[in-house]
């Protein structure tokens, strides 16, 4: 099949070089402060649940829970659900924590944080984001454990954290970026390359603005900015291939942006497969199309959890 030619399109071009994205800018910096950030309950929450299983505290966990009522009722209604639950309902956050376990409890906590963010922006529908971006973490993190990178847990969050651009270009640029979904949906086209088009800049570079903005590290920076160019990665490499890898597969098993592309992602892999072939220990001994046959298992589990998290209580 062939592949999508995107030689025009800077996607990787730092926010700073680029004068179209600067001027687009000007004038617009209060309405970053629009974009809802990490309240100080989830951001101790996740603080908490992404040390290390042996020092995480169960009981602070449950009680950071508890103080968040949406993050609360998640956790009690996948507990209770036949996806995640052993069978025995509970009705008390400890219990559900115990259920759970504090892996699901991450992820719940990561995608709270993620529907907050996208749900307040019109044009952006936040079930498509969200799905596409838990996948991408779950992914990440599977990928990071099988070829031996050494942080699967900021794999998994630079996996959830890539496309905060999208949320970027609705806030301040609603209708071209509109304008940019509605051209790639016609066309199949990569939706960067119609962002370029219509924008003079993609989501990519947008999201390195927020990610600056918010304090992000700089190789979660890096990791907004390049997944689309791997190659252009100078920071951390094998982070940035990982997400591009995981972002290629979602959007090739339809847990894209909300449209099926004309040309699949997941076959254009051998560059980002050969950074993790030089910079991880394990990926030289695998094979992709061997990790690729055994992530549609994962992907199948993120469209059932979006599902069982999207479900109305007792429904």
């Amino acid at each position: 099949m062939t592949q999508p030619d995107n030689s025009n399109v800077n996607l990787s071009q730092p926010a700073g070089e680029n004068v179209t994205l600067q001027k687009a800018f000007e004038g617009r910096q209060d309405l970053l402060k629009s974009i809802p950030s990490v309240p100080a309950i989830l951001q101790s929450l996740l603080a908490e649940v992404s040390q290390s299983p042996e020092k995480v505290d169960l009981k602070r966990v449950a009680d950071l829970i508890a103080r968040d009522k949406s993050i609360a009722a998640q956790c009690l209604r996948l507990a209770n659900s036949p996806l995640l639950g052993r069978g025995t309902q509970t009705d008390s956050v400890r219990g559900a924590v115990r259920t759970l376990g504090i892996s699901h409890i991450r992820d719940i906590a990561f995608s709270t944080m993620m529907m907050q963010m996208s749900s307040a922006q019109k044009g952006l529908d936040p079930l498509v984001f969200w799905e596409h971006s838990l996948g991408c973490a779950i992914v990440a993190r599977k990928l990071s454990r099988a070829v031996g990178f050494n942080d699967p847990e900021k794999a998994y969050l630079a996996g959830l954290l890539h496309d905060l651009g999208y949320v970027v270009n609705m806030v301040l640029f609603p209708q071209q970026e509109k304008a940019a979904l509605e051209s790639a949906l016609k066309t199949g086209e990569f939706l960067g390359a119609s962002e370029y088009e219509t924008l003079g800049f993609t989501h990519c570079q947008s999201g390195e603005v927020i990610g600056r903005f918010w304090n992000f590290s700089d190789d979660l920076v890096e990791v907004i900015l390049c997944h689309h160019n791997a190659a252009a990665a100078t920071l951390n490499p094998a982070l940035v291939a990982i997400v591009a890898l995981a972002d290629r597969l979602c959007r090739s098993a339809a847990l894209g942006v909300g449209y099926v592309e004309a040309d699949d992602p997941a076959l254009d892999w051998e560059s980002d497969w050969g950074i993790l072939k030089n910079k991880t220990p394990y990926a030289a001994q695998m094979q992709w199309q061997d990790f690729v046959k055994d992530s549609r298992s994962y992907l199948s589990e993120v469209k059932d959890l979006v599902k069982a998290m999207c479900q109305k209580p007792g429904g």
